[in-house]
């Protein structure tokens, strides 16, 4: 009877939790395979309910319109092998909520001789219409003028039949798919690939409308989650995964078969260069121009919001106080803050002032605010939580949550996440887990956040609680403490500034400092007045604020003993960082054979090829303190006028020329790459941003006077700026590309800077 009623609770415990479910659908754009997994791994691992979320997975079938659907609200999302849809020259609005694919796997099959696009005119080719319309290929295919009035077209049979009976000269295909099936047969085949010629897309692209995204932006970001985590276990246990599909969705393919394309899907994913879908602005916006070039795209589209966080932020930024909060301030007069007094360059208190990145953040806030936000002074970061607690200020500038703090203060959105470093003398060694440290003494200021962290996570330590970081540092220097442990930005900032020759990092924890505002908790509405500040804070704003503070750090001399030191401790690094580079290289091997890494027709660095180089340089500078990195992005002025008044084959030439001219200017240890079109990149190694700026303005000089022997001009526009540590390469690539936008809005033949 026991065991019944137990059965019969667990019955309505079940059915209570699927009622409580989110129902939703996502399209799939094809049949079920490898290259759905990580939804299907999702789905039978119970991702999607853990979010509460029922998912419905919809195979394609015949007649199917993934856009149409997600765009009618018939199904949630959908998957679509490019980040923009075009229909008639007019752009869909589609909101791209991740990137599975980062580099597509749809290139051209072509018989044994045709190695060259240029050889298929006249040719036989069959694909989508799709395909030779708006992909990769569509774009490869125009570089190189083939038309339907000089080559035969025909639809895609989705068999490779055609190709074998020699029926077709060349056909679209997937790196996962079709290629197994030839090399099984051993059938001779070329592969042209866009991306060896500069056209880059992404494929496996999960997207939304606008409507769901800002309608229901949470259930989204759930059901983003829940995908992400499919796709990770997805990559980690393709057997497992294989063995679903064949068993549970009726894969028809052979477990070989499926293995093969999970062993190129996992590539094409490009772990070791993007987080699990990851969203890629940069591709999009060059694919965007691309197409409009080529005259896919009408000269009035704009691209618009199309990614998902971009969308959600941009309605949260819209700045506007509710009547009750504005009647709130006009009662309130004044907020008062407390702050660290001892926290610098984030923050501190000195001749009474508040300054470093909180103060000027504070400041923006006053700007969009009727009432003043006053500094309540104290001694200690300690006395400030006290008076926080005891209401005598109303928030707190630059804070983590604890649970402790939320008795009495509410958090808002995390603003600024730093990494936590230990602080020891020179002598000390560097330390991979400070776990290791067994019984050794550790400084914290005491009521940090990070305090209970350590307790607990290290049992091991002796954590002793120190007054404020200057404290901590000179008890470390004199050998009370074996090390004191604090947030990266504040810890350097104090070792170059009064420690250097003494004083190191040794390690970095996994543990981040994750900085809020705290607001009173008996005052609702004064917290969502913050929380709408913060959701306001623009990364142009915080990168702005963020270098303003870093800048003031003192340099340090190069012939003092403590950078000798430091030096030394370098070139140990970096023997130990080639080594470990040896073995990432063999890693690399298979990928290196598959793609190319030489763009075909400059015989520059691809744009695989120079990806994987900008997160080497991005690795260096978050790694080494001292080490600068710099980027130049080159762009073609009017180059569209020299291949619509020359054509293409003079348009690839001029292409080639500045490639001669880069290499005979640049230096050897430079990196060049062709970036996409008539765009290229230069990755600058050692090299800070005013050298860059010479190096840039030295080849645009040299492109300008080169006698290129044609009625139109060649000049050059640059966009120049640094990789700063802690920021993504794609940030970084962002404000460089519109630094060049400036230079071309400016007039061209110029150099801009984006720091």
């Amino acid at each position: 009877m026991i065991v019944k009623f137990f059965i019969f609770l667990v019955t309505l415990a079940s059915l209570a939790s699927g009622a409580a479910l989110e129902k939703v659908s996502v399209q799939l754009d094809w049949k079920y395979q490898f290259e759905y997994a990580g939804y299907i791994a999702a789905k039978e691992k119970g991702y999607y309910r853990d979010t509460g979320l029922d998912v419905e997975l919809r195979e394609y079938h015949e007649g199917s319109d993934v856009v149409s659907d997600v765009l009618s609200g018939k199904t949630n999302y959908g998957i679509y092998n490019s980040s923009i849809v075009v229909d008639n020259g007019k752009i869909k609005p589609i909101v791209v909520m991740a990137t599975y694919l980062q580099h597509s796997p749809l290139v051209l099959i072509a018989r044994k001789g045709i190695d060259n696009p240029a050889d298929l005119i006249g040719k036989t080719i069959m694909g989508t219409k799709n395909e030779l319309k708006h992909s990769s290929l569509s774009l490869l295919l125009s570089h190189f003028d083939i038309t339907s009035q000089n080559t035969h077209f025909l639809d895609q049979t989705f068999s490779i039949d055609p190709f074998i009976a020699g029926k077709v000269n060349a056909m679209s295909a997937y790196r996962s798919n079709q290629l197994y099936f030839l090399d099984q047969m051993r059938i001779p085949y070329e592969i042209i690939d866009p991306i060896e010629y500069g056209f880059v897309m992404n494929a496996g692209n999960l997207f939304t409308s606008q409507q769901e995204a800002i309608k229901h932006s949470e259930r989204t970001q759930k059901f983003i989650d829940a995908t992400n985590r499919g796709w990770k276990y997805a990559a980690e246990h393709p057997g497992e995964m294989i063995d679903i599909l064949i068993r549970k969705y009726h894969v028809k393919k052979s477990h070989e078969a499926l293995a093969y394309e999970a062993k190129v899907i996992t590539k094409l994913m490009m772990t070791d260069f993007y987080a699990i879908g990851e969203t890629n602005k940069e591709t999009t916006t060059r694919l965007y121009k691309q197409l409009l070039r080529a005259g896919a795209i009408r000269e009035d589209q704009k691209l618009g919001q199309f990614l998902f966080q971009d969308l959600v932020e941009s309605t949260k930024k819209s700045f506007q106080l509710t009547e009750a909060e504005k009647e709130y301030l006009l009662q309130k007069k004044k907020i008062t803050m407390c702050v660290d007094p001892e926290w610098y360059p984030l923050e501190a208190i000195r001749d009474g002032h508040h300054i470093g990145f909180a103060s000027d953040i504070i400041k923006t806030f006053e700007t969009k605010l009727s009432i003043s936000i006053e500094l309540v002074p104290t001694s200690s970061w300690n006395e400030s939580l006290l008076y926080a607690q005891n209401r005598q200020c109303d928030i707190l500038s630059m804070v983590a949550k604890t649970p402790e703090r939320e008795k009495y203060m509410d958090f808002t959105s995390t603003y600024l996440t730093i990494p936590y470093v230990l602080v020891t003398t020179m002598e000390k060694p560097f330390i991979e887990n400070i776990d290791q440290l067994n019984g050794k003494k550790i400084g914290v200021v005491r009521g940090y956040e990070i305090l209970n962290r350590l307790k607990k996570r290290y049992p091991n330590l002796t954590i002793v609680e120190v007054d404020s970081i200057s404290d901590g540092l000179k008890k470390v220097e004199n050998s009370q403490l074996y090390g004191y442990i604090d947030n990266l930005v504040v810890s350097t900032s104090y070792i170059q500034k009064e420690y250097t020759g003494s004083l190191k990092v040794s390690s970095r924890l996994e543990e981040k400092d994750e900085l809020s505002i705290a607001v009173r908790n008996d005052e609702p509405l004064l917290y969502s007045i913050f929380q709408k500040l913060i959701n306001q804070l623009d990364e142009a704003t915080m990168q702005k604020i963020y270098n303003r503070w870093a800048s003031t750090i003192e340099q340090v001399a190069w012939f003092d003993y403590g950078l000798a030191w430091k030096i030394f401790a370098m070139i140990f690094i970096g023997i130990l960082a080639f080594t470990w580079r040896y073995f990432l290289l063999k890693r690399y091997n298979m990928k290196l054979l598959e793609l190319s890494i030489t763009d075909k027709l400059t015989g520059l660095y691809n744009r695989q090829k120079t990806d994987e180089k900008l997160v080497e340089e991005q690795q260096k500078v978050d790694r080494y303190s001292i080490y600068e990195c710099s980027i130049m992005i080159v762009d073609i002025d009017y180059f569209k006028v020299v291949n619509d008044h020359y054509g293409h084959q003079i348009g690839d030439s001029v292409l080639r020329v500045l490639a001669t001219i880069f290499r005979n200017t640049l230096r050897q240890t430079d990196v060049i790459g062709r970036w996409g079109g008539e765009e290229f990149i230069v990755i600058l190694p050692h090299t800070p941003i005013k050298k860059a700026d010479a190096v840039a303005e030295n080849l645009r000089e040299a492109v300008e006077n080169y006698p290129f022997e044609l009625e139109q001009a060649i000049t050059i526009s640059i966009g120049i700026g640094t990789l700063i540590k802690g920021q993504s390469v794609h940030e970084t690539i962002g404000h460089i590309d519109g630094a060049l936008y400036e230079a071309k809005k400016c007039g061209r033949n110029r150099v801009c800077c984006a720091n």
